[in-house]
């Protein structure tokens, strides 16, 4: 069994109360209706199955394979030991052996548990003199619900590795858009820096001044863009690395060392939204206060991220100069923003006039 398959654990809470609750019931039966002299032996052994069936599954599975797979032999171990010492009436019990077989080691081997079962009542019943017929019936009655058990636990297992496939599947068609996001902003920033190399070679011989300016912005634009490769294959390399909640702070203390009074709130509890999304919000969040930081004037900054029942919200506000909407159409790089937002399903809205600040709402379904 492969570890992705450990990681996503078959022993949760209701399916270890269910075995609990089957397991109780059959030996509180055999305990009760079997023999005098048999009902301690079942006592006895039924406190160390039962707990080894529940408790010691899930440690097992917390452990990883080899310890599973540890607790499923024992597990097996008592209950041949459970059917010995009740005559074999308790051989519901040999289900819950035969189940986490087929998840943890394979269907090959919870066959053979069949099969050296089958031999071990065949041996029992020809000890007590049984016919052949007798010994037949007896000793096969249990093996077509085992064999119903055991189909149970491989649909099961093959549901699970087709649900892991499919969740690989998504994690590499997000990775991949956000590679194509990466490249687009990359691309976006090089041409610009291209143009206005090209202009300054223009301009040079005539005017000396101007080409120094057009040299400065591709300086800037080389280096902004530098910067925002450097944050993508960062926040990239984040899921599973670091929570999306600190990329966003590291964000907000980078405009405070920059000198802007920013802050960030998280409304809700923090929860997995896949890295495209993430990747959407950081950018969304690092286009806002690089703005601020640019064009707003502002003294004060806010970002909070809400985690709702079925979206996820970002919001950014500020005190600056604020901006019309023209100023708003052409320099906020809403165009961009609102494209990669929107292929996720989202929206982008942006509340501002002169002299009130400039509000940034970016919301995402999860």
């Amino acid at each position: 069994m492969s570890a992705d398959l450990i990681d996503r654990r078959f022993a949760r809470p209701l399916t270890v109360a269910a075995f609990a609750v089957m397991i109780a019931a059959t030996l509180a039966g055999n305990a009760l209706f079997s023999a005098a002299d048999h009902a301690l032996p079942i006592a006895v052994l039924g406190a160390p199955y039962l707990a080894v069936s529940t408790l010691g599954w899930r440690w097992g599975e917390q452990r990883g394979v080899v310890a599973v797979r540890g607790v499923v032999a024992v597990q097996f171990a008592l209950a041949v030991a459970l059917l010995w010492v009740s005559d074999l009436a308790a051989f519901l019990l040999v289900m819950p052996p035969l189940l986490l077989t087929v998840l943890h080691i394979g269907v090959g081997w919870a066959i053979a548990e069949i099969v050296a079962l089958v031999g071990f009542a065949a041996v029992w019943h020809a000890r007590l003199g049984a016919s052949a017929v007798e010994i037949y019936a007896r000793s096969t009655g249990f093996v077509p619900g085992a064999i119903l058990g055991v189909a149970f636990a491989t649909v099961l297992l093959r549901e699970r590795r087709a649900q892991s496939e499919l969740a690989e599947l998504a994690r590499v068609r997000e990775r991949n858009r956000i590679a194509r996001d990466i490249h687009d902003s990359v691309g976006h920033y090089l041409t610009v820096v291209h143009v206005q190399v090209v202009a300054a070679r223009a301009i040079v011989a005539r005017d000396p001044a101007a080409a120094d300016e057009c040299l400065g912005r591709a300086q800037d634009l080389a280096r902004d863009g530098l910067a925002e490769l450097r944050r993508s294959v960062a926040m990239l390399r984040s899921p599973g690395e670091r929570p999306f909640t600190t990329s966003l702070a590291q964000l907000i203390a980078e405009a405070r060392q920059a000198g802007l009074d920013a802050r960030l709130d998280v409304v809700g509890e923090p929860r997995a939204i896949g890295p495209a999304v993430e990747f959407a919000l950081y950018c969304a969040a690092q286009e806002a206060l690089t703005n601020i930081a640019r064009h707003a004037r502002a003294a004060h900054a806010r970002g909070t991220l809400t985690y709702g029942a079925d979206e996820v919200t970002l919001r950014v506000e500020d005190d600056g100069v604020g901006a019309d909407e023209l100023e708003v159409r052409g320099g906020f790089g809403l165009t961009g923003m609102r494209e990669r937002i929107g292929s996720l399903g989202g929206t982008v809205t942006v509340a501002t006039a002169p002299g009130r600040g400039l509000t940034l709402d970016v919301r995402v379904p999860t």
